[in-house]
């Protein structure tokens, strides 16, 4: 037995309590022993050997005790080593680290106790993630047959880390969402393809094909291989839908025109549109066997086709504002050898500039609006030097004045948009474009030039009219002078009446007047009379009124046709 400080006991009331007893109990029994043996005599009984064997035996008591507490100390030592053990192997499982405890003065059973709480603890977090785990292997399972691939199963003993755990969750999330647009994109397909085939009406040849049109709208077949084929066969329909569509329309648009040529029946047209609608593989069989049938009737028909062509681009290269250059480089179209080869010489010139005309339609349809507004503003301005404009009392000068305000602000918008076009075509094209041999600038001048000589014209010949109808005037004043009659009026019996009239008190004529009119009476050998000057001024009044309403009508005329010219004029308003 070892040597033991006391004071190891001090703090503990029962260690203290079975010492004292202890002690006590031995003091005792050693009393007692000693008594016996002093009754019975030293000398009889070896005394030291019996004390010796005393001793031997209290030691051999207290070894048994002190074995015997030492074996349930071993015992819980290795319950602790087991769970120790068990603790490492969940740390290891959980990839954490392996905690530390404190051993020292920690009794036996206390850390026993802590063990189990903390392996209770990490196998709670073991059975979480063990279980989590089986559930992302069992999606993925799942999810792996649906795409066909082969499932990436982690092992649960020892547990993945935590990363390796994440990492298959977002697999699994990702497998999900690839099921789920794979379906979508599955049902999409099967829906655009059983559209086509209902359109050609053209049969499944393969045996995916014939199970891919009888699947019911639930079922799906998402796997690798069965959407590659899925995504061949739609493209393959696709592609020879757009094919079927862009044949069958050049078919129609080719057979409308050779009926227009041929002026077949409309009866007979509507017939066949309504046998043959839509774009399905007989539809465009019936188109081609139309084709067929209307080619050998042009054949027989060749000049007849060959003619209404050149009709007809007669009339596009109208549309396109063509010169006689331009047409005249298309020589075939003096020629009188019909044949097929003709007609398609033809065919590619009409096609050429039905081309250049959708390139160019909005510069034409541009062109032209401004060509019909043009023609009106010089129509309004014409109409403006009539000489009954202002007897009009329906607002018709109210209605040309808002027209021609309209048109003022009309047109330069549109000449700077086919100044704009002009330049994108120039940009694109690298050449002005042209109409009738003009450019755009140059039409827009040429336009403006010829408007501005007409006004000139005009208010030239106004002036000469104005100077014709001056020199007439004068002219009639000069062969016509006033008579004398007016300056001596005879005596009527009105004017001897001796009725008292009431007139402008007479004045006596000046000297100069006087000798006047004696003058001349003495040369007519007429009677002297004095005439009143009141007489003489109304009569000179009125003469000179005539002549001052006469200048002030062909100055208002003046004025008027300068309003005129002022307000339409496309200099000043631009």
């Amino acid at each position: 037995m070892d040597d033991i400080d006391e004071r190891t006991i001090e703090n503990k009331p029962w260690a203290r309590r079975l010492l004292t007893h202890s002690l006590e109990i031995t003091r005792k029994a050693v009393l007692n022993w000693c008594n016996i043996v002093t009754k019975i005599g030293e000398s009889e009984l070896d005394v030291d050997n019996y004390v010796s064997i005393f001793i031997q035996q209290i030691e051999t008591l207290y070894e048994d005790l002190i074995v015997d507490v030492d074996t349930i100390q071993e015992k819980s030592l290795d319950k602790i080593m087991k769970l120790l053990q068990q603790m490492q192997n969940l740390c290891r499982d959980l990839q954490i680290e392996i905690p530390t405890f404190n051993y020292e003065e920690v009794p036996l059973t206390e850390l026993r106790k802590m063990l189990l709480h903390r392996i209770e603890e990490y196998e709670s977090l073991a059975e979480i993630r063990r279980k989590e785990l089986r559930e992302l292997h069992q999606k993925e399972l799942k999810l792996c047959k649906s795409l066909g691939r082969e499932p990436k199963f982690l092992s649960e003993s020892p547990l993945p880390p935590p990363s390796d755990v994440e990492d298959l969750r977002a697999l699994v999330e990702s497998l999900e969402n690839e099921v789920l647009e794979r379906e979508e994109k599955f049902f999409q397909l099967k829906e655009q393809i059983v559209g086509i085939v209902e359109e050609l009406q053209v049969p499944a040849s393969l045996d995916f094909e014939k199970e891919i049109l009888s699947l019911a709208n639930t079922e799906v077949r998402i796997m690798d291989s069965d959407m590659e084929q899925l995504q061949l066969y739609h493209d393959r329909l696709v592609k020879q839908s757009e094919s079927v569509k862009e044949e069958i329309s050049e078919l129609r648009a080719k057979v409308d025109g050779l009926w227009d040529k041929l002026e077949t029946d409309i009866g007979e047209r509507d017939v066949f549109r309504q046998n043959n609608t839509g774009n399905s593989l007989n539809a465009l069989n019936a188109l081609k066997q139309e084709v067929e049938r209307l080619e050998e009737m042009k054949k027989a028909n060749i000049k007849v086709f060959i003619n209404k062509q050149r009709q007809e681009l007669s009339e596009i290269w109208e549309k396109c504002h063509c010169t006689e250059e331009d047409t005249n480089m298309f020589t075939f179209y003096y020629s009188e050898c019909y044949s097929e080869d003709l007609f398609e010489l033809h065919e590619r010139e009409i096609q050429k500039w039905k081309a250049y005309y959708e390139e160019n339609k909005e510069l034409f349809e541009l062109l032209q609006e401004h060509d019909r507004l043009w023609n009106e503003l010089c129509k309004l301005e014409s109409n403006s030097g009539t000489a009954n404009r202002y007897k009009n009392r329906g607002g018709q000068l109210l209605i040309e004045e808002k027209l021609r305000n309209k048109l003022t602000k009309r047109i330069p918008k549109i000449e700077e948009s086919l100044t704009k076009l002009s330049d994108a075509f120039l940009m694109r094209k690298g050449k002005r474009f042209l109409t009738f041999g003009k450019t755009i600038e140059e039409y827009i001048v040429k336009l403006h030039e010829d408007r501005d000589k007409e006004f000139k014209l005009k208010l030239s010949a106004k002036k000469q009219q104005r100077e014709q109808v001056s020199t007439v005037g004068r002219s009639r004043m000069n062969l016509f002078p006033p008579s004398t009659s007016a300056l001596n009026p005879t005596l009527t019996p009105r004017a001897c009446s001796k009725r008292k009239v009431i007139t402008t008190p007479i004045t006596e004529p000046s000297k100069k007047l006087k000798t006047t009119i004696q003058s001349k009476c003495s040369k007519s050998g007429m009677p002297k009379l004095n005439i009143s000057k009141s007489r003489r001024l109304s009569k000179s009044r009125r003469e000179r009124r005539r002549q001052r309403l006469s200048f002030k009508s062909s100055m208002n005329s003046n004025k008027e046709n300068h309003d005129v010219t002022a307000s339409t004029s496309y200099n000043d308003f631009e």
